[in-house]
């Protein structure tokens, strides 16, 4: 070499896409908001051939993991270090690099001073990684760098560098290369080869041993030792991982550093007889105290350079690399995951996802209940409807289009298809189904066809843990009614008039064991005294769209009111499975106090996302929202026991009855006898039937 000066070759990092993938998973499920904690990772340098410039720094997936053994990284030449994060752009750009490396690099100083470096000197090549991961767009901002001490004195080469093949034998070049082979992964990054004088045999020991022997009073066997480091670079000149051994040689070794020319192996690959010799020495003696002093007193350097050459970060763009599908899900995650780490720690968003919803309708209210349930992360949607999309459909009923329209597809398949090409991997389905209805006379030639859609609505119900209620009449809403309660599913009703809505929960009936009436006094009464959407009635649901002029048989509401109550209607739902009781919670109430939020909290009536009324009633002409209560009524025609029973009992015959035959529900309900009683006026009063009108 014409500058016989030693200088050193930096190293580079490159992280592989699943590692960013990987992390921007656990981003979202484990280090959430947390900002610069120091997250450990593993890496390694390949044995295999070089690559132009050396061999770059691999991670990958398996960096995360906590067990070395379980990375990929035990097979090639592994080596330890830290990742921080950084929530904003803006505190990682504003970062400065020389406190960080200072700072978290203080570690590998302390390293040097004691046995540890010495024992496990594979802790030696330690690496950072400042990142700021844009998780919406997939890109990260990432600097590498390679933590050493500044202050290395200055060092000179003795000669001219030298293949292992002409520094030793034949056979001493075998022995090192078999030895090599044998070290476990983290033995390769450092270790020692001792020439023994009078057989010459080579042999691989612990770089603590080399230490020792160098460390020793026995002069003879100094000049035997070389260091051996594994060197990921290609260049004439040695790896940086030189740099930090002869740090610790410095401080451990001082008998070697200071008194003699000192022999480094450069390990360089699989194949070894590319490995290099390198004989150096300080350029003159030095004050060991001040050296020791100046390298643990120092700053510490070794950040890499970006893709320009230039002293910067760099970025990894994974948009246009990872499956969209993939990506969407993410994205909808991290919303969702944003709201519970910064406001609501406990919300259990694996519940909500992992709900299973059937939508009974597909209009107006179906597609507005769809969309929110899509917002917080449903990932099961099924609609049933048996109407086809109408020009009339697609300005207020937000996933149908033109095309839609002109060919007449039916509501439930282009709603489904409409939720896929928002969320891909959702799981959507679309159900075209006649819903029987009681004053709906079923013939003799829909028999077959009634019992097959009952069979199938039954099969929808056993697949599903929420029903809603979305429907475009009184009566249709009937049977899905009395399923609920005969099967113990979530009910969620919706109703629109022109300018009012309706959004209730139905009460529970599974266990419910009697016919009495509840009590009538509890103020916030629990799921399984609460009401469904018929227990105000006093007559059995009939056909309501005989005579019935275009108005009254279209949906005619102010636009943005199906909104409200969609919204409504889903967060009705939410709030209650975020409630420690679940469908039992009880009702809240305007009861006309200003009873405080701590008091309501006391009283078990709030859950993690407040209260959970039973009925929402709500009015555009007055910007009104009232919530109220309808107890349970015990001769209801759709959720009392006998009705319940009576369906249990006989199915697809039962319904049939209730289709055909006026006043059977009546009768069976009780509801006759009922309006025999003298005090039926007040009776009447007590039960107030002003419910709002239909979808």
């Amino acid at each position: 070499m014409s500058d016989n000066v030693v200088k050193f070759a930096k190293l580079r990092c490159t992280p592989e896409s699943s590692f960013w993938a990987k992390f921007a998973e656990l981003k979202i499920d484990k280090f959430k908001l947390e900002d610069k904690i120091k997250i450990p990772l593993w890496g390694s340098y390949s044995l295999g051939p070089e690559e132009k410039g050396g061999r770059p720094l691999f991670l990958d997936y398996t960096s995360f993991n906590e067990d070395l053994e379980m990375t990929s990284h035990n097979s090639a030449v592994p080596c330890a270090g830290y990742m921080i994060n950084t929530n904003t752009f803006e505190t990682f750009r504003q970062t400065n690099p020389e406190t960080f490396i200072n700072t978290l690099g203080k570690e590998l100083l302390d390293l040097l001073k004691t046995e540890t470096a010495v024992k496990e000197p594979w802790r030696l090549m330690t690496f950072l990684l400042l990142c700021y991961s844009d998780l919406k767009k997939y890109r990260f901002h990432y600097w590498a760098a390679h933590p050493t001490p500044f202050n290395l004195p200055e060092m000179h080469y003795a000669k001219q560098q030298v293949f292992i093949r002409e520094e030793f034998t034949a056979d001493q070049v075998q022995s090192f290369e078999e030895g090599f082979r044998k070290l476990n992964a983290k033995s390769r990054s450092f270790f020692s080869v001792i020439i023994s004088k009078e057989s010459k045999t080579l042999e691989i020991v612990s770089l603590a041993r080399g230490i020792a022997i160098g460390n020793s009073s026995d002069k003879e066997n100094e000049a035997n030792i070389y260091f051996a480091f594994y060197d990921p670079c290609s260049h004439t000149c040695p790896g940086w991982p030189l740099r930090n051994l002869l740090c610790l040689l410095f401080l451990q070794c001082p008998n070697v550093c200071f008194e003699k020319w000192m022999k480094f192996i450069s390990v360089r690959g699989h194949n070894i007889t590319n490995s290099v010799v390198y004989t150096i020495r300080t350029k003159e003696q030095e004050n060991r105290e001040v050296l020791n002093e100046s390298l643990l007193g120092g700053n510490l350097v070794g950040w890499e350079s970006n893709a320009r050459g230039k002293m910067g970060p760099n970025i990894a763009d994974l948009s246009e690399t990872m499956d969209p599908v993939k990506l969407s899900d993410r994205a909808i995650s991290l919303n969702l995951k944003l709201m519970k780490w910064r406001l609501v720690p406990e919300l259990d968003l694996d519940y909500i996802s992992g709900m299973r919803c059937l939508l009974l309708g597909a209009g107006t209210l179906g597609c507005s209940v769809a969309r929110v349930l899509l917002g917080w992360g449903v990932h099961t949607i099924t609609f049933v409807d048996n109407s086809v999309v109408s020009p009339s459909n697609t300005v207020r009923q937000n996933l149908y289009t033109h095309e839609d329209a002109v060919n007449r597809r039916p509501k439930a398949e282009a709603a489904k298809n409409a939720l896929l090409k928002i969320h891909p991997n959702l799981n959507a389905q679309g159900v075209v189904l006649q819903i029987p209805m009681p004053g709906h006379v079923v013939g003799q030639s829909m028999l077959e066809s009634t019992k097959q859609a009952l069979a199938k609505l039954e099969d929808l119900y056993s697949r599903h843990d929420v029903v809603f209620l979305l429907l475009d009449s009184r009566e249709a809403r009937w049977l899905p009614t009395v399923m609920c309660a005969a099967y113990g599913k979530m009910a969620i009703n919706a109703a629109l008039g022109f300018d009012s809505y309706t959004v209730q929960r139905h009460g529970t009936r599974i266990d419910c064991g009697s016919a009495a009436s509840p009590d009538l006094t509890v103020q916030n009464p629990g799921g399984k005294d609460l009401g469904c959407y018929f227990c105000n009635d006093v007559t059995q649901p009939g056909n309501s769209q005989v005579d019935r002029t275009l108005d009254q048989q279209c949906t005619v509401s102010r636009p943005g009111l199906s909104y409200i109550a969609a919204g409504l209607a889903v967060e009705l739902l939410v709030a209650l499975t975020q409630h420690p009781d679940k469908a039992e919670a009880r009702a809240l109430m305007d009861d006309g106090k200003e009873q405080g939020r701590s008091s309501r909290e006391s009283s078990g009536m709030m859950g993690l996302l407040g209260g959970v009324p039973h009925t929402v009633r709500g009015s555009l002409w007055s910007h009104e929202t009232r919530l109220t209560i309808t107890h349970r009524f015990p001769s209801c025609t759709a959720c009392s026991l006998p009705v319940i029973n009576e369906y249990r009992a006989r199915g697809a015959d039962f319904v049939l009855d209730a289709c055909n035959q006026p006043n059977y529900l009546e009768r069976l309900a009780g509801l006759e006898d009922l309006l025999k009683r003298p005090d039926l006026d007040e009776l009447c009063y007590a039960l107030d039937t002003s419910d709002e009108d239909e979808d």
